[in-house]
């Protein structure tokens, strides 16, 4: 359990970012943990082929699934468009002290796992550690992550704009509590339960806090206090249920005579936000037809456009949700523009095999 003790300073401080590197680490656990490997199924089976000549051995060494693991794997991100690339960099630099410090925890807390002789060189020459681990790392993001970060980012950065809209309409302390069920908020000190008998109390000083959606930790709530960096609260981001493939209702069949339905499934896929490149992915179908799919629904009220950064994100509108719970007034006709656009008929669109980038349309 830990304790976090805000001053008005770190209210005005909060704020949400994304950490590519941290995602690599949780993958690379992802492999052997149990708690987080039965919600990334068609991810292991599309990776397996990678891992022959891949060794993760040191990273295994030194993320026991019980115990402590080094902060400095994953720097703490920057904001929401914090690449790769940056928290290499900032790992490369990462103070050998620091690296030393945190090896020996490693070392010290394996609760009763055995220590390899691997881990015990580490902890004794932290410089070449802090380079073979940083090496790891890279060459697990460009085999076991970046052909699928798309997906990724898109589910992690879509709860940021979901929590985002949470914390303009309700504020603060309503927002919190909605990341996990595992995170309370009460006379501004932020609880999260993450599992422990110990109790941290941590008093901020005005450097706030980040909230970082968590993809491949799914469905852990995590507390991360490196020293000089802002506590980072790392939870389970929405829309895991469709990260690899879409969910299947009768909702859909529904829907379809009166959207049709390819937009049926698209609305149904939009109860997070996406751009068409993401739905186009999780669909396998081609952009260009997701897009006109898009602006019928967006036409007809059901659905909306954001831009964030250089992407477009579409979320469904109060409209959309209110169709889908069945709850439209008696007797209303159909969405505006829907009359006008009458739906050809369409085979469903298939779920695209994960890594799979679509070149042809099934309209």
């Amino acid at each position: 359990m830990f304790e976090l003790r805000f001053t008005a300073a770190d209210v005005a401080r909060v704020r949400f970012a994304v950490s590519p590197l941290w995602e690599v680490a949780e993958a690379v656990r992802c492999l052997v943990d149990a708690r987080q490997m039965a919600y990334h199924l068609p991810w292991l089976e599309a990776v397996r082929p990678q891992l022959a000549d891949l060794d993760l051995s040191p990273l295994l060494d030194v993320q026991p699934q019980r115990g402590y693991t080094p902060d400095f794997l994953a720097p703490t991100p920057r904001g929401a468009t914090t690449t790769v690339d940056d928290q290499l960099r900032q790992l490369r630099a990462t103070p050998i002290a620091r690296v030393r410090e945190q090896l020996a925890l490693v070392v010290a807390d394996r609760q009763d796992q055995p220590v390899s002789r691997q881990l015990r060189e580490m902890a004794a020459r932290p410089q070449k550690a802090r380079r073979l681990l940083a090496d790891v790392l890279e060459a697990c993001w460009h085999r076991l992550v970046e052909p699928h970060w798309p997906r990724v980012n898109a589910m992690v950065s879509a709860d940021i704009v979901h929590h985002s809209k949470v914390l303009a309409d309700h504020g603060l302390g309503r927002m919190l509590p909605a990341l996990s069920s595992a995170v309370s908020w009460s006379d501004g000190v932020l609880r999260v339960a993450t599992g422990g008998s110990t109790l941290e109390r941590i008093r901020l000083h005005g450097e706030g806090i980040v909230l970082q959606p968590g993809a491949f930790s799914w469905p852990l709530t995590i507390v991360v206090n490196e020293r000089g960096s802002p506590p980072t609260i790392v939870y389970p981001a929405r829309g895991i249920a469709e990260l690899w493939q879409p969910v299947e209702t009768d909702t859909a069949s529904n829907l379809a005579a009166l959207l049709g339905r390819n937009r049926a499934v698209l609305l149904l896929s939009l109860r997070e936000p996406a751009s068409t490149t993401t739905l186009s992915h999780r669909h396998g179908t081609a952009a260009a037809t997701v897009s006109e799919h898009l602006s019928v629904l967006v036409g007809a009220g059901l659905v909306e456009r954001a831009r964030r950064g250089k992407s477009v994100l579409y979320s469904m509108t109060a409209l959309g949700e209110a169709l889908l719970a069945g709850q439209l007034p008696a007797g209303s006709p159909r969405p505006a523009g829907l009359a006008m656009l009458p739906s050809r008929p369409a085979r469903a669109m298939p779920v695209a095999q994960v890594g799979q980038v679509p070149t042809t349309s099934t309209v």
